[in-house]
């Protein structure tokens, strides 16, 4: 089920994201919000006993942005290193977690994120990672790395919805709670863009 599951979303994101392949071989910015910073961060599956997890960083309390909160791997492109923003995602997993692009199956983009407080368009690069595998952190960047199985996150017992103060404005902020972790901002949303699509074909295998 999980091969087959992993197949179908190659496909889906194939289809869904007709400029995946431009995104994977130059940086394409689209005119709204004209100042975005391009950014992108790798999305990675791996399998344990035939349930799907998600890999997760919890960004260390040291960093300028977003200090503290969880991430996927991930960064601001870098033109100068990065021929595409698929290889600024392989480079920051690297450096952020030791995963080696060799070790990396990559399934395909979703759809680009704006954050707001920041100001970066980051493309997501969905991807299957081997699974034991020895991580090696970064500790400047990253304070640890832990896992969820998508069965947990799409449990709706798991995500809430609460009024925060961000910037002095009430805002309706949707995250992910389980066991101590919060999983929001563009994390969240692209964890939930990824759930949707998965629920979507398993809908349609069955």
């Amino acid at each position: 089920m999980t091969r087959a599951i992993l197949s179908a979303l190659r496909t889906a994101l194939a289809e869904t994201r007709s400029d995946a392949a431009a995104a994977t071989t130059s940086v394409h910015l689209d005119p709204h919000p004209p100042t975005a910073v391009p950014a992108a961060v790798l999305v990675p599956l791996f399998d344990v006993d035939g349930d799907l997890h998600l890999l997760y960083t919890t960004r260390s309390a040291a960093l300028p942005t977003h200090a503290g909160q969880v991430a996927f791997p991930g960064g601001r492109h870098a033109p100068e290193r990065d021929p595409s923003l698929l290889a600024t995602a392989l480079r920051e997993a690297e450096e952020e977690v030791g995963l080696r692009a060799a070790d990396i199956d990559v399934l395909g983009a979703l759809d680009p994120i704006h954050t707001f407080s920041s100001s970066f368009r980051i493309t997501p690069f969905v991807a299957c990672i081997p699974h034991p595998y020895a991580l090696r952190l970064d500790p400047h960047e990253v304070h640890d790395a832990f896992a969820l199985p998508l069965r947990v996150l799409d449990d709706p017992a798991t995500s809430v919805t609460e009024t925060w103060t961000i910037d002095g404005r009430a805002v309706a902020v949707t995250s992910y709670r389980h066991q101590g972790r919060v999983i929001w901002g563009a994390t969240q949303r692209i964890t939930a863009s990824l759930l949707d699509l998965v629920t979507a074909l398993r809908a349609h295998q069955d």
